[in-house]
């Protein structure tokens, strides 16, 4: 009987079984080096402990003991609505002289129920998925399209098509905002040129006209902030133009205003726009000591000033 034998892996070159030996044992190490890691991870999991004003919290919850107490500031303002309904009128969303922001294009909310406005920037994709998720709770939308070119000192757009696509497909009224922000930084210099530059002031206002005519937008939003003035009138002269020549075309006038802050005459501004945005956040941020971005008290606070 004749038997026949085979070599597998046959080669005239005596390194590729070395070779393979080698890569079997990095594998295998690698393998071990995960497995340990993941013990070692495993092993240390542990609860943080959060101090509680220095004071560890020692006691046990039972069924008796709720695992939240109310303060005495939660039991007096029970959320928003309850301040508001017995501070604040309560409104439609009528600006200054009667001009009214007219919502009825909108399928989820009528007049009646007044604004529900979202602002929308196109460098944050959370905000794209936030407006694609709830375009049809909202009947306004200001979205940071408008923007100054610092180098030239003129009106440039970044509209982004999927947002604006999303939007114009709803039918939601949209009011742009026009901001003084460049490179991630509001920038007080070339806003400070065109705001005392009769020539440049009048080239940005008719910008502005010419962009909403062409979009069809409801009006702009004015977000200027860390003004370079060392007066308000500089800022509230502008806005007074920017209202003049926009309402003669049929648009509305806004503009959003930091609480507690002296770059702003709210008295004097509110006669040249048809709403005013509170900015009422930024109470505690990366520069400050911590605490909430804007607690209630905090924001009653500023709305009750600015109301003043």
């Amino acid at each position: 009987m004749n038997t026949s034998s085979s070599q597998i892996f046959q080669t005239d070159n005596p390194t590729r079984w070395q070779r393979v030996k080698w890569a079997a044992r990095v594998f295998l190490v690698l393998i071990l080096l995960a497995i340990i890691i993941i013990y070692i991870a495993f092993a240390s999991m542990k609860n943080p402990e959060i101090p509680l004003e220095g004071k560890a919290i020692k006691k046990v919850l039972t069924d008796s003991v709720p695992p939240y107490r109310e303060s005495a500031m939660g039991k007096q303002y029970r959320g928003f609505r309850q301040a508001i309904e017995k501070r604040w009128a309560k409104g439609k969303g009528v600006g200054q002289n009667n001009q009214i922001l007219d919502l009825s294009n909108s399928s989820y909310f009528s007049d009646s129920l007044g604004i529900r406005a979202a602002f929308y920037v196109a460098w944050d994709n959370q905000s794209f998925f936030s407006l694609r998720k709830n375009i049809s709770k909202v009947n306004l939308i200001l979205p940071e399209w408008f923007f100054i070119d610092p180098k030239a000192d003129t009106l440039f757009t970044n509209i982004d098509q999927r947002a604006f696509s999303i939007i114009k497909t709803s039918g939601i009224k949209v009011m742009p905002m026009l901001s003084n922000s460049y490179g991630a930084k509001f920038n007080g210099a070339a806003l400070h040129r065109i705001l005392n530059n009769p020539a440049k002031t009048k080239r940005l206002i008719d910008d502005v006209a010419k962009l909403l005519t062409a979009y069809n937008f409801a009006g702009i939003n004015v977000d200027f902030e860390e003004l370079d003035e060392k007066n308000n009138e500089v800022l509230t002269h502008f806005e007074k133009n920017l209202y003049n020549v926009l309402h003669d075309k049929g648009f509305l006038v806004t503009q959003n205003v930091s609480p507690f802050n002296e770059d702003y005459n709210y008295k004097e501004l509110a006669k040249y726009n048809d709403y005013i945005f509170l900015m009422a956040y930024d109470q505690h941020s990366e520069s400050t000591k911590p605490g909430p971005v804007c607690s209630q008290k905090w924001i009653e606070a500023a709305v009750d000033k600015l109301a003043k």
